[in-house]
């Protein structure tokens, strides 16, 4: 896209799309390895300016046909005709050629040949049912049906964006861009920008087994043939939260990173000032200007559970957050299992432990007879000594008293 906008610059003297041209305009005059990849003469010029045009607008035109298709799948279709999905389509992005690109009338009548041969006669043929006109002759105007369905599928909020994408990358390949132009274009960007911020906050995912359901069902990749539409180098897209283009498109337009807008350069004077100025009530203690929160612009940034649900998409089941789910998920699942045999093991032995203690039937068993018992009638050989004292005290005990009673008057 920069080698069209310098030729187009230098040969055509139209407005240059990127801020950068300028200063290549002139740098190519001096370098002579610039000089090399430019024609010389005005009418190489010209021939390589329509085939590099014809090329980037083939792409954008079956990007966009592509993107368009993937919304007309979800949808209920009420016409049994297997080319309504494909007029349809065509008839539409012929309207946006139209108004994009052939905005003078004479163009209508003789559109330029990047925009190719095919649709150079639908535009042209009136009678060609993917001509707009004749299309909603053809099928809308004498169905009521069809004709809401088709109403509420170009009104839709997503497909709204997408064909405003779609207009300003065809404008953006036939260049010559106007400031109102840019200035719509803006305006468009931050109306946008406010909108996401709306849908962002009332993001509501399910939980994580009910995510992995989904991610069985997502292919792997992110269908990478899918283009996006060219972006306005006007605007500062790393604020503004929008769809995250395919790896082919950030592939083509890696070489136009060169022509994004300059930072201001005004370090030198702010520095200049600052030291000048001596009065500095940010050194008092409780200080509290205000003027941060003013100033400062929010980062607008999706959150984690919307950019996890776009790496979803994207990757399918390679994506980092899936993998570490489900590693935590299959940890999980081990740990039940083994707190499920432990249990297991315990309940066997306890099993086991009160078997052993049950009754065994040994008691009845009939008993056996008693052997008969010795009585210990016969006395103990004692000591002498100790026989000896044992029959003084018997004698002592029959004594028969010997003396005198005394009584006394």
């Amino acid at each position: 896209m920069w080698k069209l906008d310098l030729l187009e610059s230098k040969f055509n003297k139209s407005t240059p799309r990127f801020p950068h041209t300028k200063k290549l305009l002139i740098a190519s005059n001096h370098n002579h390895k610039l000089l090399k990849k430019i024609p010389k003469s005005p009418e190489d010029a010209q021939v390589e300016i329509e085939k590099i045009k014809s090329d980037i607008f083939q792409k954008k035109y079956h990007s966009a046909y592509s993107k368009l298709a993937k919304e007309v799948e979800k949808k209920t279709i009420p016409v049994d005709d297997k080319e309504f999905v494909s007029k349809l389509i065509t008839s539409k992005l012929i309207k946006i050629i139209q108004s994009a690109c052939l905005n003078p009338k004479e163009l209508k009548t003789n559109p330029p040949t990047y925009i190719g041969q095919h649709l150079r006669e639908i535009v042209i043929d009136k009678s060609n049912e993917c001509n707009p006109s004749s299309f909603y002759i053809t099928f809308c105007q004498n169905d009521k049906a069809v004709n809401n369905f088709v109403a509420n599928l170009w009104n839709n909020k997503n497909v709204k964006k997408i064909l405003d994408e779609i207009e300003w990358s065809f404008r953006v390949v036939r260049g010559n861009l106007t400031r109102q132009e840019k200035d719509s274009r803006i305006k468009a960007s931050v109306g946008e920008e406010d909108d996401s911020e709306d849908e962002h906050k009332s993001l509501d995912l399910e939980d994580a087994y009910d995510k992995f359901a989904i991610y069985d069902k997502v292919d792997n990749g992110s269908g990478g043939e899918e283009q996006q539409p060219e972006l306005d180098p006007n605007v500062n897209y790393n604020e503004v939260t929008d769809e995250e283009p395919s790896e082919e498109e950030s592939s083509e337009d890696s070489s136009d990173d060169f022509f994004e807008d300059e930072p201001p350069k005004k370090k030198q004077k702010q520095s200049q000032d600052s030291g000048k100025s001596f009065n500095l009530p940010q050194l008092a203690s409780g200080y509290f200007s205000g003027v941060k929160e003013i100033t400062t612009q929010r980062k607008n940034r999706r959150g984690q559970r919307a950019r996890q649900k776009i790496w979803a998409k994207k990757y399918g089941k390679e994506a980092k957050h899936v993998k570490k789910n489900q590693e935590i998920l299959a940890s999980e699942r081990e740990r039940r299992q083994m707190e499920f045999e432990e249990r297991q093991r315990k309940r066997e032995l306890k099993a086991k432990l009160l078997a052993e203690k049950q009754q065994t039937g040994a008691n009845s068993l009939p008993l056996g007879e008693r052997k008969p018992t010795t009585s210990n009638t016969a006395r103990k050989i004692i000591h002498p000594s100790w026989e000896a004292k044992r029959l003084e005290k018997e004698k002592l005990k029959n004594v028969k008293f010997q003396g005198k009673k005394v009584v006394f008057d």
